[in-house]
């Protein structure tokens, strides 16, 4: 379905011929989103004041609060200024930016719980720095093709408003938009499997290692990154409905599918994380270098086996 709001024609400069979003953004929304974010990061900002070892997490989390917050400011603004294409293109682009900084600071998350865990590198299905930078940047890159799409297709619609020609159709713009959705939907289901394999193999680790030996609290860890997941699929889910209903529909434009559906799980992921920081996993004696106990112990166990190993072969 076409735009059928009303419009802008001809748009003054740095105007749209039409309200881009499909709706005026509400200042309640505006509002509450900028204000829960700013409070939310303040939480992120002291786990990284306070707790060494966790710092890269934590500052991760922070940042993708002030994204979300400078985002829901450009929201705050096209309420008042219904045709701005810049704060449009500030919206959108702002809070897309930091899901980037979530997801990375997920993948970070395992990295740091397994750094502590014994033979943690045999535990995940893939090398965790490969991890790492392979997901990052598919992340960047379909978070690209979100905002492109997006913008794609309020270029589309304005041109045939004002009778030019776009970049490209409404409909391939659909299309970029829900292709950058559903591949990092891909990706989000790839790396829960991961954290369940992690947390089956961390059981075999844990069954054979000394109760002396303090590890991280790697199955609660997982657990928890699992939750975050599903929360991000959720948004997923809303943005891939989003793309194939169209731009102009029912799912793209009413804002309390926005505000339930992507401002909901993305803050849940923010307040989980700040009331259960990452040094509580992987810092269960409250000091990062305590998995120097796990090497002492490993040291140990292969002195004592060469010892038997000795005394076999004199017995021999």
């Amino acid at each position: 379905m076409p735009y059928t709001g009303p419009l802008n024609n001809p748009p003054a400069t740095g105007e749209a011929p039409f309200w881009e979003y499909g709706y005026v953004p509400s200042l309640a929304m505006g509002i509450v989103g900028c204000v829960t974010f700013l409070l939310v990061g303040g939480g992120q900002l002291w786990w990284f004041v306070k707790k060494r070892g966790t710092r890269s997490v934590h500052g991760l989390l922070f940042f993708a609060c002030i994204t979300e917050g400078l985002g829901y400011g450009a929201r705050l603004y096209t309420h008042d200024h219904h045709f701005s294409g810049m704060s449009f293109l500030l919206g959108i682009s702002l809070i897309q930016v930091a899901t980037i900084l979530i997801s990375a600071s997920i993948y970070k998350s395992i990295q740091r719980g397994l750094k502590y865990m014994p033979n943690g590198d045999k535990l995940s299905p893939m090398r965790i720095r490969s991890m790492l930078t392979v997901f990052i940047i598919l992340d960047v890159v379909w978070v690209m093709m979100q905002i492109a799409g997006q913008y794609f297709w309020a270029s589309a619609q304005a041109a045939e408003i004002v009778d030019d020609t776009p970049m490209f159709a409404l409909g391939t713009s659909t299309l970029i938009f829900l292709a950058g959705n559903v591949l990092q939907a891909v990706t989000t289901i790839i790396i829960f499997v991961f954290c369940y394999v992690i947390m089956k193999r961390s059981a075999q680790v844990l069954a054979v290692t000394s109760p002396e030996t303090v590890v991280p609290h790697i199955k609660p860890l997982m657990a928890q990154i699992m939750i975050s997941l599903g929360l991000f699929f959720v948004r997923l889910i809303m943005r891939i409905a989003e793309g194939a209903q169209g731009a102009y529909e029912n799912a793209a434009t009413h804002e309390i599918y926005f505000g339930i559906f992507e401002y909901l799980p993305i803050f849940a992921i923010i307040v989980l994380w700040a009331s259960r920081p990452l040094y509580k996993f992987i810092f269960p004696l409250g000091h990062p270098r305590y998995h120097s106990q796990t090497h002492a112990y490993d040291a140990t166990t292969s002195d004592a086996g060469g010892s038997n190993a000795a005394e076999h072969g004199v017995k021999a």
